[in-house]
């Protein structure tokens, strides 16, 4: 009886594993696994690069100007006879002039040495020019006529006739004395530094240690001219006639280094 009992046993624990091994029973789902949540990556937005803008044509650089050369600084050894001018304006006060004129010529003398606002204006117009006295030959008259020390700076003497006057350490530079006449005339010391003197007469004037620096004296006469001591550094002679042998013969002391005139041998 126990035999058989074990036989039954067997027969039971074979059938109820059975199922397992032959694969009959349904097998379980499969394991769905969610994916780990991924925190988003923080971006850090990218600037816009700005547009590259073409940078400004550089203009070429201009040629540095020539250096000008300076004057040695002028000042006049001689004053203006103020007793002298001062008596002569009382003189001429009740001169009267030619009809259509402004002035005699003492009393334009006058107004050169007491107002040269007033004598710059009348120079400067050409109308008021018209009405100086003149010489035959249609040039303003100031022959003979004492004007030492006078401040003449800058005033228009284009076509007059100084002939036979005295100049001496008179202030006449950046004046313009084209085709002036100066025949006979005393500059002693005189300032002439950048005055045009272009077509000028100098027959026989005297420039004994005048300043000259810079002037132009292009097409003047300088026949007999006496520039001994004279400063004519980087003056301009150009075509001039009669020009001294001695400014040849020194050119580059007096012209380049500003040397005064030496005498003449």
């Amino acid at each position: 009886m126990k035999k058989y009992i074990s036989i039954l046993y067997v027969l039971l624990a074979s059938f109820s594993i059975a199922p397992v091994l032959a694969g009959d029973e349904t097998p379980p789902p499969p394991v769905t696994v969610a994916p780990a949540a991924v925190a988003p990556i923080a971006t850090t937005p990218v600037p816009a690069i700005p547009a590259v803008t073409a940078a400004p044509a550089i203009p070429p650089a201009r040629p540095a100007a020539a250096p000008v050369s300076t004057c040695a600084e002028w000042k006049s050894n001689v004053n203006i006879d103020m007793e002298s001018l001062n008596k002569l304006q009382k003189n001429v006060a009740g001169d009267k002039p030619d009809t259509g004129m402004l002035y005699t010529k003492k009393q334009f003398v006058v107004l050169l040495g007491k107002n040269w606002a007033k004598a710059k204006e009348v120079l400067a117009s050409t109308s008021f020019k018209a009405k100086l006295p003149r010489t035959s030959e249609g040039k303003v008259d100031l022959r003979d006529v004492t004007l030492d020390g006078f401040n003449l700076a800058g005033l228009n003497f284009d076509n007059v006739d100084f002939k036979g006057s005295e100049l001496n350490g008179a202030d006449l530079s950046d004046s313009s004395l084209r085709g002036a006449s100066l025949a006979k005339v005393e500059l002693e010391g005189a300032n002439l530094n950048n005055a045009n003197l272009s077509f000028a007469y100098l027959y026989k004037s005297k420039f004994k240690n005048a300043s000259l620096c810079h002037a132009t004296l292009t097409s003047a006469d300088l026949d007999g001219a006496d520039l001994r001591g004279a400063y004519v550094k980087d003056a301009k002679f150009d075509t001039a006639k009669n020009i001294p042998p001695v400014i040849y013969l020194n050119s580059t002391s007096i012209f380049q280094f500003g040397l005064p005139v030496p005498p003449e041998n």
